[in-house]
């Protein structure tokens, strides 16, 4: 069993900590108390717009409360947000987010997310815990469950959530609340059309079978060619999704239980890194999109994905308390077919020369990522809003993955069609289970009418093995060199998180925090990956300034992280290398406003400025020293009955490195959105542009040996929507 580190001293690292936030505190925090107690230049009453800043509600200490009595960094999204600025992928919420970033690497499988310094390792666990109404996903492919239809609201938790959320909850966490059925018939049907002949078409209905029983379908569907491009101009990131959700909320007075169920089919592009040419000629083109060649390719990559999930949500009034029962099962297949030579006509690749006479016309890859989730949760909650408040649980996860590598010279059938050749020279199936087991609770107790003091804990227990089959069949085990046929492995930790909040008035707060962070390690292609953990200290504040017009709140933390999971791609068999850096340090600060200073007129900004250090000096990877976001929207009335909404979103990722060793810098990068909006009644036509300066940037590179390959992100594109809600 692995042996954890214990950092000495916590307390003087949280004076670290404090010590870093003292720097900018003194003015942040006396601007806030003295905006908190002026009355707004307008000296206007409050109104129903101005009660809208107060009335930001959040679910992420597992219970309803305003967003500015919740102790911790969060960033949240409103059904109203996500309207306007158009959100439907959970790349365009989290580029509203300080400090945390997102890279969609070569097929939908795999989303890299990276919080707080904090990132992912292929077949491993993501940073955060991402949950659709309550139900974690079951593994970072599942993150990716396609478009994000009729949420009510995304809430973005910043910094350690172990203690209530899992031991995938290292950075944070992340929680979908979609919409619920209605008492009453509603019905919504929204369509667009954009660049790469992008045309997307979604609809919901909902209400009531009776007064007990309401219902809610959405349906989503979308059928693109795709906006990047090949040199012979055919679209690499094509992709056909089809989804239908359904939600039945059964109220029998004091149990409530809700039912969800999801179909997701999912064919798109894959595979579709761009080649460069080896060594330093390769590596000045890394972030230089004007002078590289293109995209050229000979196979077009394509993955198929399959995505079924059911859930059973119980919440039992027994009198006191809230007992919660939250059951989940998945199952995610996913098949990918693609080129290993990257390049047309293909020259060399994995498999050697193709492309000359009688040679293969290429080298393949063929992928598989399949995973059976089983989750369950039980939750006890106290009741009401009392001084002492309190929840304990269990938690419990069961998982098996199946996991496809083969690559060999490819064959072309009689029809012309490029297929698998018949004599693969890397054929591996890996068979994976994990099984998860925590216990939770976590206190907040009231000393003073002002004074809050919470006190939380988690134990996880954690195993996990891999076994290597000769086929699909996981009929014939294949043994290790050292003749083991099942890889076994386990871990466990305890979490705790001690913390104090104090209003100093009705419109200003602080907080502080210790908590440690924690996540599972894995087995990727046999190769064993350590658990990793954090000490993570905060302070932070929240406030409420201009008269109740504006939010604005702070923090700064120091992470001591160990044993940080890293994976890159190599030139060798099975091309996959999984590593641990043993010590990371990393400082950090956040500052987020909500404003409204006029009516109709909304401002939201964000600053998170990191600095990851890894114990040999080099930057930690895929960590943007600085992001910036900010968004301005503005409704102007036309008439009695249309109104005009003009808005923008910018978004700054600061230089990062995309390797180990200070390996693939990548400069700083500027993001521009753009939507205008008439909106009459249940009418809404929108203009839109996203990535509006058609800003570059790799997502992911790698060193494959014979040549470089990157992916890139997605270029500029334009398009028109237009929805309807009754």
């Amino acid at each position: 069993m692995p042996k954890f580190k214990s950092n000495d001293n916590p307390p003087n690292k949280l004076m670290r900590s404090v010590s870093t936030f003292v720097l900018i505190a003194p003015f942040v925090f006396s601007s806030s108390i003295a905006l908190a107690q002026s009355p707004p230049v307008d000296a206007a009453p409050e109104d129903d717009e101005q009660a809208i800043m107060q009335s930001i509600t959040v679910t992420t200490r597992r219970r309803a409360e305003s967003l500015q009595d919740v102790p911790d960094a969060v960033t949240v999204f409103t059904a109203d947000t996500i309207e306007d600025a158009g959100i439907d992928e959970i790349s365009d919420f989290i580029e509203l987010t300080p400090n945390i970033t997102i890279r969609e690497a070569f097929r939908a499988g795999v989303t890299f997310i990276t919080l707080r310094g904090i990132s992912t390792g292929q077949q491993g666990w993501a940073p955060v815990a991402f949950n659709v109404d309550g139900v974690p996903a079951g593994s970072l492919d599942a993150i990716n469950q396609g478009a994000l239809v009729d949420i009510e609201r995304i809430e973005v938790l910043r910094g350690p959530q172990g203690a209530l959320y899992g031991a995938g909850a290292i950075a944070g966490a992340i929680n979908v609340i979609t919409k619920p059925p209605t008492d009453e018939f509603q019905y919504g049907l929204k369509a667009s059309i954009e660049s790469g002949d992008n045309r997307k078409l979604s609809g919901s209905i909902s209400g009531p079978l009776s007064q007990k029983v309401l219902f809610r379908i959405d349906a989503y569907n979308q059928d693109s060619d795709g906006n990047i491009e090949t040199t012979d101009g055919d679209g690499v990131d094509f992709e056909e999704q089809t989804s239908l959700r359904g939600r039945l909320i059964f109220d029998l007075d004091d149990i409530e239980i809700d039912l969800r169920g999801h179909y997701g089919d999912i064919t798109a592009g894959a595979a579709f890194q761009e080649f460069l040419p080896p060594g330093d000629a390769g590596l000045a083109l890394l972030d230089d999109f004007e002078n590289s060649p293109g995209i050229e390719r000979g196979i077009l990559g394509v993955e198929d994905r399959t995505f079924k999930e059911a859930s059973a949500k119980v919440e039992w009034d027994i009198g006191g308390a809230l007992f919660s029962s939250v059951t989940g099962y998945s199952e995610l297949e996913q098949g990918l077919f693609g080129s290993t030579t990257w390049q047309r006509p293909p020259a060399a690749g994995f498999c050697g020369p193709v492309g000359g006479p009688g040679e293969p016309p290429d080298c393949f890859q063929t992928l598989g990522d399949d995973f059976t989730v089983f989750t369950q949760d039980l939750r006890l909650t106290s009741d009401g809003d009392g001084p002492l408040r309190w929840l304990a649980g269990i938690s419990y996860l069961e998982r098996e993955a199946v996991n496809l590598l083969r690559v060999g010279a490819a064959a072309t059938n009689a029809s012309g069609t490029v297929v698998e050749g018949d004599s693969p020279f890397l054929d591996r199936v890996d068979q994976r289970n994990d099984e998860f087991i925590g216990v939770y609770a976590q206190v907040n107790y009231d000393v003073s009418d002002r004074l809050e003091v919470t006190l939380a804990a988690r134990y996880d227990e954690n195993s996990y093995d891999s076994t290597q089959f000769t086929d699909l069949t996981l009929a014939t085990p294949v043994a290790t060199p050292d003749g083991v046929v099942t890889q076994n492995a386990s871990d466990d930790l305890f979490q705790p998180k001690a913390q104090i909040s104090y209003d100093w008035n009705d419109n200003v707060m602080t907080y502080a925090t210790v908590a440690r962070g924690f996540r599972t390690g894995f087995f990727n292609t046999g190769n064993l990956t350590a658990p990793e953990d954090t000490w993570n200290y905060e302070v932070g504040f929240k406030s409420n300034i201009l008269g109740g017009r504006a939010l604005l709140n702070g923090a700064a933390f120091h992470i001591d992280y160990s044993d940080q999971q890293f994976t890159q791609i190599i030139s060798e068999a099975p091309f996959r290398a999984t590593t641990n850096i043993p010590e990371t340090e990393i400082d950090g600060l956040e500052l987020e406003l909500v404003a409204r200073p006029i009516d109709n007129l909304n401002v939201t900004a964000g600053l998170g400025w990191i600095n990851a250090e890894v114990a040999d000096g080099s930057d930690s990877p895929f960590t943007p020293d600085l992001t910036l976001n900010a968004s301005i929207d503005y409704t102007i009335p036309v008439s009695s009955n249309l109104d005009a909404l003009l808005r923008l979103d910018y978004s700054h990722q600061g230089e990062q490195f995309l390797g180990v060793g200070n390996q693939f810098e990548i400069g700083s990068k500027d993001y521009l959105n753009a939507r205008a909006s008439l909106t009459n009644g249940a009418w809404r036509l929108t203009a839109f542009s996203t990535n509006l300066t058609d800003e570059r940037q790799p997502n992911e590179i790698n060193n494959i040996g014979f040549g470089f390959i990157r992916v890139p992100n997605k270029p500029r594109s334009t398009g028109i929507e237009v929805s309807y809600r009754y």
